[in-house]
């Protein structure tokens, strides 16, 4: 099945690293700066009414969906307003997070996997996230990081993967995509004709009807095997 296969790219949050513990790592962070910086909004709202504050602006906001970090700064702004400060903190209170966000702790199975397949393929990365990959130690891995900010659409839709495969000029059978996630890793994926392997590290159940992944791996420790490397 992988037999034409020379690109490979990979997810990364949740995939690379786990998310959850790295965003709330920097939101505190965030929040002690804040603290400090603007304590009328600390004094007013917790860590978790922040948090409830932006899921719902997302919610009115749909079109920020693949920008987040356009997103963040937003809700500083708002809170800016609110509390009738001025802006010159935003920036400066949004650096200190995306700095934080990115002490990333890899999965034990990454190094030794990236390692081994970029010796035999070429590697890119593509995420919705803020993640940078010069900042978290791993572009080293990579000939081609993208972002959903950076090209204006979720990877949901197939018009990111499109454009990675331009710029590592490849056709769709060539390419194939590694993540952990249904609809942004594997739909995203198969829409422009790209091979999707689901990395499923917690055992759960296939829930969707529209797609399935073209493999399946619990580990990235479990790819050479799969792209049958020696």
């Amino acid at each position: 099945m992988f037999e034409t296969i020379n690109v490979l790219s990979f997810d990364l949050d949740d995939t690379l690293w786990p998310c959850l513990p790295t965003i709330l790592n920097a939101e505190k962070i965030l929040y002690q700066w804040m603290s400090n910086h603007v304590p009328e909004i600390t004094q007013r709202y917790d860590i978790q009414q922040l948090r409830e504050r932006r899921k719902a602006l997302l919610i009115s906001r749909p079109e920020l969906s693949h920008d987040l970090t356009a997103l963040r700064l937003l809700s500083f702004e708002q809170l800016a307003d609110e509390f009738d400060l001025p802006s010159d903190w935003t920036v400066p209170a949004f650096e200190i997070f995306h700095d934080a966000r990115q002490a990333v702790n890899l999965f034990d199975d990454v190094e030794p996997a990236l390692d081994k397949l970029s010796k035999t393929f070429r590697l890119a990365s593509i995420t919705n996230g803020n993640a940078d990959t010069v900042k978290t130690g791993i572009d080293h891995w990579f000939d081609v990081s993208l972002t959903s900010a950076t090209f204006g659409q979720l990877k949901s839709q197939p018009g990111i993967y499109v454009k990675l495969l331009e710029l590592m000029a490849v056709n769709a059978d060539e390419m194939a995509h590694i993540g952990d996630d249904p609809v942004y890793d594997v739909l995203g994926a198969q829409l422009a004709g790209v091979s999707a392997i689901w990395l499923n590290r917690d055992n759960k159940a296939w829930q969707r009807d529209d797609c399935e992944p073209d493999a399946v791996i619990n580990s990235l420790s479990e790819l050479p095997a799969l792209l049958k490397l020696t």
